[in-house]
């Protein structure tokens, strides 16, 4: 596998692991941020009969996935391993991977846009790196700079949009691909001392 997706995919390891443990699981780093994203949905029709049933069960699915060793939790190793086989599928069936992008982070993006036009904002994109107890401070200039790409205003990220960044950010390992930013929340702050 490309060392940069490699790269990649340990950078997104970290930002999945809420509890800093070295580990990924359900319990203990998901179901909170599962039930913290269905909570915005509060007194507003959600696109799903129950976001956080859905939630949870993605977020099950994608750790046994990912658990190769059978033993409840993915470590940073198991999980770039994990990838192996995704990034295979992906060169040679791509058309079934991006169909497949579409129905999952689609559905995943749909879980976000509380207005339902098919557009996620700033605020939407906040409170999906605050879920996972990240800072949000870089957001706005992060996002401005993936969207700079496709000459797009810099802070509302349509659908389509966000499927193609998903799509590079795990599958194209061009120094290039806007894509690559996702998950980087750091840009546009000063260095920390």
């Amino acid at each position: 596998m490309d060392p940069e997706l490699q790269r990649r995919y340990r950078r997104l390891f970290r930002f999945y692991d809420v509890q800093a443990d070295g580990v990924i699981n359900v319990e203990g780093d998901f179901r909170q941020v599962a039930e913290t994203l269905a909570a915005r949905w509060q007194n507003r029709s959600a696109p799903f009969p129950n976001v956080l049933e859905l939630l949870i069960s993605t977020y099950q699915h994608e750790t046994e996935r990912r658990d190769l060793n059978h033993d409840g939790v993915v470590n940073e190793q198991e999980f770039v391993e994990s990838h192996a086989q995704v990034v295979s599928a992906f060169a040679r069936l791509p058309e079934q991977a991006r169909a497949f992008i579409a129905k999952a982070a689609g559905g995943f993006f749909d879980c976000l846009d509380l207005d339902g036009d098919g557009v996620l904002e700033l605020a939407d994109l906040a409170a999906y790196a605050a879920a996972y107890g990240k800072p949000t401070a870089g957001i706005q200039a992060n996002l401005a700079r993936m969207l700079a790409a496709f000459q797009l205003p810099p802070d509302h990220l349509p659908k389509a949009v966000f499927l193609e960044l998903v799509t590079q950010y795990w599958f194209d390992p061009s120094p290039d691909a806007p894509g690559r930013w996702l998950f980087d929340l750091d840009f546009g702050l000063p260095p920390q001392p």
